[in-house]
Parts: C-alpha cells; structure tokens; sequence
C-alpha cells in the first residue's frame, strides 16, 4: 500500500486544524508502517502509489485530482466541510460537487458531516467513511498552567482560552463582545491573524482584556500549560467539525464552551456547553455556566478513550486497504 497525500498549493501558508490532521495523518501512517509520502508538484511519481489523498475542496483542486485518478489511483478526498443547504451557495457550490463526483471514497469527520454533504452534494451515503479527528498522546498527561501564567504575566489573572487564527469563521469579535460581561477575565489567543483587518478591530474592541500571545509550537509545554490554566477554553465559531484545538483543550482537562454549528456534539456529546455563534447573549451565559460548574474528568476520559491519533490511524488505514480491495476486484472483473 503506497499512499500519497496531497493539498492545495498555499495550505500551510497559515496552517489550521486541515493542515494539523493532514500531519497527523501522514506521521501515525508511517508509525503503522504504512508507505507515506506527500506531494511535490516538482516529482509528482503518482505512478509509484497506489491511493492519492487529498485534503480540501479548494477551489482549482479537480485537475490535480482527476489527473491522478487517469494515473490509476484510487482517489480519497478530505472535505473538511460543513455545509448545508441554507449555507451551501457560501462555497464554489458546483465545483465542488465536481471534485466530490469523482471521488473514490469521501473521509468525513463525523457522521453528521457525512449526511450533511451526501445531502447537498448529491452523493450517495455509501461513498463516504466516517474516520475521526484527534489529539496527540502528549495531550492526556498531566500539564502546569502555572507555567504559562508566568510567562504571560497572568499569575494573579483569570482567563478564557481561544486556540485559533484570528478570522471572522472564528467568531473571536463576537466572543470579546461576550467577555465584556466579565471585566476581570482576560481573553487569550493563541494563534495566527489570517484577516489582518478583522484582528485590528478585534484589538480595538476589546482592548486591554485580549492578550494575543501569537503562535505557539504544536504541542509544546507552553501551548498545553495554557491549556491546563485557563478557566475555559472558548470556541464560538461559525462552524466546526469539531475543533483539534478544542479536544486537545478537553484531553488537557479545560471545561469546553464551543459553538452549536457543526460536528461538534458527536465529539463533546453533553460534557460541553453550546453556543449560538450569533448571538452574543448565548456565548456570554454560556461561558457563564462553565464557570460556575465544577468541571469533571468524564469529557478529558471520553476523548482518550476514542479520540487519538494514534487509533484513528487504523481506520483511515482500513479504509485504504478498502479502497484497494474494490480496485483489485475491478482489475480482475
């Protein structure tokens, strides 16, 4: 089994949780012994593989796919899409309904995913395998708060955690507007500005209540000592299918605030509160209700038990194997 993984040309210019598990992907497939290699447009060898995985349905991917398909490979596609049909006119609607058509096998991120885009794009249910987004072992232990706290000069002050780059799907405008009902919690981001024009009013409106802290390395005892500081770790976003971000938040052992939209409640079921990422009433009571709960272990237990990189790796492996399963009784037909 040789696979190849692939994206479109700029995907790792401000890289996100697509990027995240595309590496995710590629790291645990190789720890199974599983012959990996990612994409160079200068020595493509799609002769040499026999599965090519591509991740997103940006817009100008179809050639790209369609000329590995014409090579032999089994083509699997990885949308990270959540859409509906009130919503699906917000995306190149008949170009990714395109690439979709030609799609092999279509790896969701949930079964709410999978309903949703056989729904909208037309496509029948069978074609799509559900195989789960994770976290990294690293983020089950035991991680020092403390330590971010000194870093950032927070010793002495409370604050709400948003693990994301700052852009209007992100809702981090709407959030600030919700913390001004709590004037003596701080508001830290962590990440990178993808709309350089929503971040500036982002820092107008909330002032000195945000601390934008930049990038942090993936993984590193800072990232997950914010984690384990913080009061809660707020995602109120427009969609999300479901945040890595907000399960490694819930692996570390944060209490989770997240928005309703998306396939977030296959993964946090009742052990987080919801949002309307509309509305700021319903982001503010919520954050609310997170802190004056007193937290429990039975989401940070949930997520170990079935969301690691580390098993999840087995089932998009099995869907490959699948996948040359049906190509080698097509060859034999």
């Amino acid at each position: 089994m040789r696979v190849l993984i692939g994206s479109y040309p700029w995907a790792f210019d401000c890289p996100g949780g697509g990027e995240r598990q595309l590496c995710a992907y590629y790291e645990h497939l190789r720890a199974l012994g599983v012959s990996v290699n990612l994409f160079d447009q200068w020595k493509p060898e799609f002769r040499e593989h026999d599965v090519f995985h591509f991740f997103s349905v940006m817009p100008g991917s179809f050639q790209l796919c369609e000329h590995a398909k014409k090579q032999g490979l089994r083509l699997v596609i990885s949308p990270n899409l959540w859409v509906t049909e009130e919503t699906k006119y917000w995306y190149p609607h008949d170009e990714i309904k395109r690439l979709l058509a030609i799609a092999d096998r279509v790896v969701v991120n949930s079964k709410l995913e999978a309903e949703s885009l056989a729904r909208v794009y037309e496509l029948p249910l069978e074609r799509f395998s559900v195989v789960y987004n994770g976290v990294e072992d690293m983020f089950l232990g035991t991680a020092d708060g403390r330590d971010f706290k000194s870093r950032y000069g927070l010793e002495n002050q409370r604050y709400l955690l948003n693990v994301a780059n700052i852009e209007s799907r992100k809702n981090q405008l709407r959030l600030i507007d919700a913390i001004k009902s709590f004037p003596d919690m701080k508001l830290v981001v962590v990440g990178l500005a993808r709309d350089e024009v929503y971040r500036d009013k982002c820092f107008e409106l909330a002032g000195d209540q945000l601390l934008f802290v930049g990038e942090l390395p993936y993984g590193s005892p800072l990232l997950r000592s914010a984690y384990a500081g913080c009061e809660a770790f707020v995602m109120p976003s427009t969609l999300e299918t479901p945040s890595i971000a907000a399960l490694e938040a819930a692996a570390t052992g944060a209490k989770i605030v997240i928005t309703s939209v998306g396939s977030t409640v296959e993964y946090f079921a009742d052990q987080a509160e919801y949002v309307s990422p509309d509305s700021t009433q319903s982001i503010s009571e919520a954050i609310e209700r997170t802190l004056q709960s007193t937290g429990s272990s039975e989401l940070k237990n949930r997520i170990e038990r079935n969301f690691t990189w580390r098993t999840i790796a087995n089932d998009l492996r099995e869907v490959y194997r699948n996948e040359l399963d049906i190509a080698g009784r097509a060859d034999a037909s």
